[in-house]
């Protein structure tokens, strides 16, 4: 029996656990012991039930000030952003991750979108695994002078590449500083923080991957949340529309143009005000507090609203389902953009006046629905892509 250590860091999104639950399931079905060290203990009962494993926390950038992110061009300044900001604070991150993996003693790792973990772990001998959709996992330079992970947003002038390489030499430095002080052999690149890795996990689909399609990459689909609690629609007319949204600038503003369009709507809206609930309860539009089986809605959905969520994405896309997509940050962004672009969703802003046009335009465009068929019939069965097998296969090579 082996002991294997999963680790989140970064997000806050319930499909960083999702994405773990096959491996770990995988793992103690071959008699293994496992740990994880998870971001947000809170959520792990939500995903992962009673699984018999060992839950701690898991290191991260405490006191984060929440900032705009249109502007992020790189991998690099996400690190720098939302992991470690200076040699002191990244060093101490470095030694609470060492003093993690010590008392664990794993023999291997599955780091799901966990960058600082990773620089930690170089030093280390256990074999390594990255798990994650496509955002977590960034694709690797083709050459190795080219900057580490531009987003899909970065134009690629000269002046901007020459930007990112001085960028990229500055967080580089940061990161080496703290290794010489915890005695660990420096990188010669970024690349190296990922490229250590033994084997990944990618939990995506390839007209979801938020660099693009990876040639020659074994995909794995996107582990659907397990839910039992079956949608209960308003018992109206209209078509059915659900929503999964967090409390956003123009929250009401959509809540008066759902109302007003007509529409039957079930809405799952995390933390929101019970006044906005009281005001838009009605017989058209109802909340619920609980998380849906997303199958059984996406059987009686005409369209959804959501932010572009990984797994709630990939969810409706299987089913064929139009989407109306209002990202949060970067990682909803690249995947709306994705789907936009195939014409099997419409996007929005989170601070946008009104929603009636994207609205009527979901209820009334039949081209959206048959371009959101054509994507759907480019998602390759769950079946076919085997990711228990897959799974199963590589911790047995890696672990022997």
């Amino acid at each position: 029996m082996a002991r294997i250590l999963c680790v989140w860091e970064l997000g806050s999104d319930l499909g960083h656990l999702s994405h773990l639950r096959l491996p770990i399931e995988v793992a103690l079905a071959l008699g293994h012991e496992v740990c994880l060290a998870a971001r947000q203990l809170d959520r792990i009962a939500s995903v992962l039930g009673d699984l018999p494993i060992t839950c701690l926390q898991a290191p991260f950038k405490q006191n984060a000030q929440a900032a705009d992110q249109s502007a992020v061009p790189s991998y690099t300044h996400l690190m720098a952003r939302q992991c470690f900001s200076g040699v002191d604070e990244l060093r101490s991150y470095l030694r609470a991750w060492r003093s993690l993996f010590d008392l664990v003693q794993p023999d291997l790792v599955l780091f799901e979108h966990s960058p600082t973990a990773l620089i930690a772990a170089r030093s280390y001998g256990f074999r390594k695994v990255l798990v994650g959709n496509g955002f977590a996992i960034p694709p690797l330079p083709v050459e190795a002078s080219a900057p580490f992970a531009p987003f899909a947003t970065t134009p690629r002038t000269p002046e901007v590449l020459a930007g990112l390489h001085s960028d990229d030499d500055v967080l580089l430095t940061v990161i080496n500083r703290s290794l010489e002080g915890l005695g660990a052999a420096p990188l010669s690149a970024l690349r190296e923080i990922y490229a250590q890795a033994d084997a990944q996990f990618l939990m995506t689909l390839p007209v979801l991957d938020h660099f693009g399609q990876r040639p020659g990459q074994r995909y794995l689909g996107v582990e659907p949340l397990k839910s039992r609690v079956v949608p209960q629609w308003p018992a109206v007319a209209g078509p059915k529309v659900f929503g999964y949204l967090n409390v956003i600038p123009s929250l009401e503003r959509l809540l008066q143009d759902l109302r007003s369009a007509g529409v039957c709507a079930l809405l799952h809206v995390r933390g929101l005000p019970p006044a906005l609930r009281d005001a838009y309860t009605s017989a058209h539009l109802h909340f619920t507090d609980q998380l849906l089986d997303l199958s059984a809605v996406a059987a009686q959905a005409a369209w959804v609203v959501n932010h572009g969520n990984h797994s709630t994405l990939a969810c409706f896309v299987r089913a064929g389902i139009p989407q109306l997509l209002i990202p949060l940050h970067q990682e909803h962004l690249f995947a709306a953009m994705n789907l936009v672009a195939q014409g099997g969703a419409v996007m929005a802003y989170q601070d946008q006046n009104g929603f009636m046009k994207e609205i009527a335009l979901l209820n009334s465009d039949p081209q959206i629905r048959r371009c959101a068929a054509q994507v759907r019939a480019q998602c390759p069965a769950p079946e076919s892509l085997d990711a228990e097998g897959f799974i199963r296969q590589t911790l047995q090579a890696l672990l022997g």
